[in-house]
């Protein structure tokens, strides 16, 4: 592709970048980077022009408040005018099991926000465009975002605009080519004397089923996001792979053909895969709706004989499993002959709520937060010497709140970091520190970049998301049986115009071909 070898270029400047450098988090979490951005662009800018008013961005978020925010706030909000900056930052929490309801009641009701998180994997950065949900923000990142285009390569900006318009942020945190990659507990495969290593999907629960009888437990597989859209991991055991899914409803082939991926074979496969282990209690009773607090502490601890993604700590595995070494914990890819690649190059982005009355804040506040260390480390891991403590150059250890067993303060990198300034945990395991290793020999899928516009199927979009969330996930995390359910599944996302809805999608994606081609 084009534009490849811009992210190329991007990814090998980071890595020299990222020599040496340690993290914080798992999967979902992050990590310590290079050197800060250079300071040109700064939030500084335009201290000596008219006294501007000074106003609050109010950012809302998945998870839970930590304990030492109201504090971290206060230090940020007076860092921010100290450096000519007129926004004051207010975060709101929400938690994970009714993050998307709350999001969703929140923009139906016009309520009075300003900067939310979209998560590709989830409900798709599409799909909010489409409920004309979002602002653009194209003049405001021009006036108020030189920083922001100095640490964001060109190609994963991409991954947000449209037809010129950017419609959001997008948080350059990892090496996505990691998707896809399946984490195992070998030194609990090893215990139960089950295979430590799989050559296919189906040996995977047999090894579960194994350690579980062995050892007398009853893991489930962790998964996060739980309505969220199809397993990756899986899509290399296909013939038909390379393919990406969107929106949860399109399966866009390798030959540029736009199918309705719940109609596909590769989902009936996933859904039978999915349907055994449920059946075998080796997946939640309440996947759809737990927790995902209560999955990520399931994670932390280590208590998984497979999971999807990546992990967190040693230090927090060690205490479940006190003998267990870094290399017992392994990232793996089923079918790892075959190439790897970078199927979306803007997975985790921050928008601006349609109905903000203060769109320039957020680019102001993200151009503050990507202007040095500095600013980085404190609005992400909060004060030093009280929340955090920097290890050597670009490392980082969080203080731990006894009480939780929690950081006392920390804001995820995957939610808005960059590769620039993130700060890596050195006791992380090393199947983790592999989301912040550049891969030389990823390729980015020919559709990477695609940006769907839903706006000439708003109506559709929205109808057949709501039938995907009630009828379908149900049915491909084999909460129910697919035999006897997916007619009328397929036939409620006929009737909410998921034809329509794809042949859209084809069209939109046949004149982006064509452009490529150009």
């Amino acid at each position: 592709m084009k534009k490849a070898s811009t992210i190329m270029l991007s990814f090998v400047m980071l890595n020299g970048l990222l020599a040496g450098c340690g993290n914080n988090g798992g999967s979902n979490n992050t990590a310590d980077a290079p050197n800060a951005a250079n300071s040109a662009g700064s939030g500084n800018a335009g201290t000596d022009a008219p006294k501007e008013e000074v106003v609050t961005l109010k950012y809302v978020i998945p998870g839970t408040e930590p304990k030492e925010w109201p504090a971290v706030k206060d230090a940020v909000n007076k860092k921010l005018l100290e450096d000519g900056v007129n926004v004051q930052i207010e975060k709101e929490y929400i938690d994970w099991g009714a993050w998307e309801q709350k999001i969703n009641l929140k923009l139906s009701t016009n309520e009075e926000f300003d900067m939310f998180h979209v998560m590709n994997d989830w409900v798709g950065l599409a799909n909010y465009a489409g409920r004309g949900a979002l602002k653009d923000i194209t003049k405001e990142v021009e006036q108020y975002g030189p920083n922001l285009k100095k640490v964001i390569p060109e190609s994963v900006w991409s991954g947000v605009t449209k037809e010129g318009k950017i419609y959001g942020v997008p948080a350059y945190w990892y090496e996505s080519a990691v998707d896809g990659s399946i984490t195992i507990n070998k030194y609990l495969l090893a215990k139960a004397g089950a295979l430590t290593s799989f050559a296919n999907r189906q040996e995977m629960l047999d090894a579960m089923e194994q350690v579980n009888k062995s050892l007398n437990m009853k893991l489930t597989i962790p998964i996060r996001g739980g309505t969220a859209g199809p397993a990756d991991i899986f899509q290399r055991t296909y013939d038909t792979y390379p393919f990406t899914v969107r929106d949860n409803i399109a399966y866009i082939g390798q030959d540029g053909i736009v199918k309705n991926w719940v109609e596909t074979n590769e989902f009936k496969q996933d859904a039978a895969w999915f349907r055994q282990a449920y059946e075998k209690r080796m997946v939640h009773p309440d996947v759809l709706t737990v927790k995902q607090e209560q999955v990520e502490q399931q994670i932390k601890s280590g208590q998984y004989v497979f999971m999807f993604g990546t992990p967190n700590k040693l230090t927090d595995v060690q205490k479940t499993y006190p003998e267990i070494k870094d290399e017992d914990i392994e990232l793996i890819r089923l079918n790892p002959e075959k190439l790897r690649y970078r199927m979306v190059n803007a997975k985790n982005v921050n928008v601006v709520a349609a109905n903000s009355k203060n769109p320039a804040a957020a680019v102001k506040f993200l151009n503050w937060l990507y202007d040095n260390q500095d600013n980085y480390d404190l609005f992400m891991y909060g004060i030093e010497g009280t929340t955090y403590k920097k290890v050597g150059d670009r490392g980082i250890e969080t203080v731990i709140d006894p009480k939780t067993n929690t950081p006392l303060y920390i804001q995820d990198d995957w939610m808005i970091g960059n590769l620039n300034f993130i700060r890596i945990d050195q006791n992380l395991l090393t199947a983790n520190k592999k989301l912040f290793e550049a891969d030389p020999n990823a390729q980015n899928f020919f559709a990477a970049d695609f940006f769907f516009d839903p706006a000439p199927v708003k109506a559709e979009m929205s109808n057949v998301q709501a039938v995907f969330t009630s009828d379908v996930s149900p049915i491909y995390r084999g909460v129910i049986d697919y035999d006897k359910n997916i007619k009328a599944a397929q036939d409620k996302l006929k009737s909410a115009g998921i034809d329509k809805v794809l042949a859209e999608y084809q069209k939109q994606l046949d004149a982006y071909k064509a452009k490529l081609e150009k």
